[in-house]
Parts: C-alpha cells; structure tokens; sequence
C-alpha cells in the first residue's frame, strides 16, 4: 500500500507540474497576442528574397563584418569562425590561435571590429585581442565579470556588469582598465537584473550605441563615454517589464518564476535604422500572424521615431533566431540557415 501511495503521490506531483508549466505559457501567449493599443505601418515590397545557405549546425551568431565579409561565430566552439562572401556563395573554416592552456566557460563569444577580433568571456572574466590578418589571440589586461559587450574602438569596450545587484553599464579600457562607473543608465523598475536585461546594439562607423530592453517598450541611445542622447520608446504600450521575480534563498540568486512577456526580441542598426524583432501583436494584425512570421519595426537613428514595420516570414517552419543590417542588406539567422534579403528603403 504505502508504496502504490508513493507512486500514487509522484504522478499527482508530476501532473501538477506539467498544468503548471502549460498554464503558464498560455498565459504568456495571452499577453503576447492581446490587443496591445498599436497599429503597424505596413507598406509592401519594403524587402526582396536573396540567396541562403545552411551552415550545416546550429548556434551560430554574427561576430561582425569587415569589407566584403561576414563572420559568423559558433556558441559551441569559441575558437571557430566562418567568413561568407556578401552574398552567401563561398565560405571559409577559420580557427582562432590561442595562448596555450586557455579555456573557455559558456557563454563566450568573438567579436570583429575594423580589423580587429576579440574572444570576451565575462565568466572567467577574459578579454582576448588579436588581428584578422592571422587570426592569433593574446589576453588583454583583465576585465571585471560582464554578461554582455560591445567593441567601441581598438581594445576599448563597453561591458555591462552587476554591481549592487544591478545591472550596470561601464566603460573598459584595456590600457586603463575600467573607467569611473557613471550614473546608472539603466532604469530600475523590479529588481534591476532581469527588469533592466536587453540587447546591447552597435552602429556601424560610430562609437555610440543603442541599449534595447526586452521586457519594456523603450531603449536608449547612449555614446562610448555612457552619456545618454536620447530616450527612445517602441510603438507599444508596454511601459513596465511583465516579470515575476522569486528568491533562491540557499544560492542567494533570484530567477524568473514565470515566463516573461517579450517586448523586443533581437535588435539590429545599420547607418539610419534600428531594427527590433517585436515580440507583441499590432491591433491590425491576427495572433496566427505571430506563429508564421516575425515582424521588424523600424525607427531612425537620429531622432528614435517609428518609421514603419516588415515581415520575415518562417524559413521551413523555422522561425527568426537573430538578424543583421549591413548597409541594404538584412542577414537573417533561422537556426543553421542564414538567408541575405534586400532592404527596398
């Protein structure tokens, strides 16, 4: 008896998870496909199909661009690199040399910049420097622990750490090490981690950059010193991050108790555009438009108003990874295919 109770026990406990789980990812499809108090401008013909090409695995991410190529890196393997043509159709293997007995935590990830390439990882924390003219990486002097960061010029960074239980955003040089921590640039509205997380987005030709939040309908347009240029705000109403935050009391950590409502998903910025996939139905679109497309809003640079929105639709039933604007040209991650499409604007 007291062991078909046992049994009897572990499938209630099993059950009640998997209704858990369910009921609250419906509950966050709720959010994401309600009315949201918008409307998209959608004019036609605003991008033209281009060629693709299959990676072959997954996880890989855009390192950067130089001249008349892309790198792409791989989370899998941070000495690993591929360097495609502008348009897809030749691609070269390329290892990173590393100093001897170097190793690498999750999470890190390569950066290429003018003819610069940098291995970052925040977990050790590490900062690795080299020249794309033979691919050899050297330690630079030793940064604090980041979760994110850009290149702003030769060995000089943005990183963005935890300080105070925070995120923060600071400016690192190799040579000087971090620099004064500024005001904070980040807006605290929950806990200050999880409330203020978002994607770091380089211009191209420029120091500064724009930090877009997932969980809120804004972003900020900040140069290299952290200076803030402007507030932008996102076509939605979404003003406060729609997130549960609970304690892990015995690692002294906090987590997510539910799934978060995405606001903005992957950003990107050529010279005059920042691009952000939306995470949030527009009044004038359906909610089965979410399952077959992904949809870019569009706001200029200069000012951070709203321009106009496109669809990327589904590549063979999977849907947008990530995504970069070089000039005209979009490049679209669909887990290992990488499809180039034409921006028409």
């Amino acid at each position: 008896m007291m062991i078909k109770k046992r049994i009897g026990w572990l499938i209630a406990c099993f059950l009640a998870g998997i209704f858990l789980v369910v009921s609250l990812f419906l509950i966050t499809e709720n959010e994401r496909k309600k009315s949201n108090s918008f409307i998209r401008l959608l004019p036609s013909h605003l991008i033209l199909p281009g060629n693709i090409i299959d990676l072959k695995s997954s996880r890989w991410y855009f390192a950067g661009k130089i001249k008349d190529h892309i790198y792409m890196g791989n989370a899998h393997t941070p000495i690993r690199l591929k360097k495609l043509d502008l348009n897809l159709k030749n691609v070269a293997e390329i290892n990173l040399g590393f100093p001897n007995g170097s190793k690498f935590y999750d999470g890190s990830f390569n950066l290429i910049d003018g003819v610069s390439i940098y291995t970052l990882d925040g977990n050790q924390p590490q900062i690795y420097s080299g020249e794309i003219s033979d691919y050899k990486l050297k330690p630079i002097k030793k940064p604090p622990y980041f979760t994110q960061g850009i290149s702003t010029g030769k060995n000089s960074f943005v990183l963005r750490v935890v300080l105070n239980g925070q995120n923060r955003l600071l400016k690192y040089e190799a040579k000087s090490g971090p620099l004064e921590i500024p005001a904070n640039v980040l807006e605290k509205q929950v806990d200050g981690i999880f409330c203020t997380d978002g994607n770091l987005v380089t211009l191209p030709g420029l120091t500064n950059f724009v930090y877009v939040y997932y969980y809120r309908n804004q972003f900020v347009y900040l140069d290299s010193s952290l200076n803030i240029l402007y507030k932008g705000k996102t076509i939605d109403t979404n003003t406060r991050a729609k997130i549960k935050v609970a304690a892990i009391k015995s690692q002294n950590q906090t987590t997510l108790s539910a799934p978060p409502v995405y606001v903005n998903k992957q950003s990107a910025a050529n010279e005059k555009y920042l691009f952000i996939h939306s995470g949030l139905k527009g009044d004038n679109e359906t909610a089965e438009t979410l399952d077959r497309l992904s949809v870019i809003d569009v706001y200029a640079i200069k000012d951070g108003k709203y321009q106009f929105s496109f669809y990327l639709p589904n590549l063979k039933e999977i849907k947008l990874t990530d995504f970069r604007v070089y000039g005209q040209s979009l490049y679209a991650l669909y887990d290992h295919y990488l499809y180039k499409y034409q921006l028409n604007f």
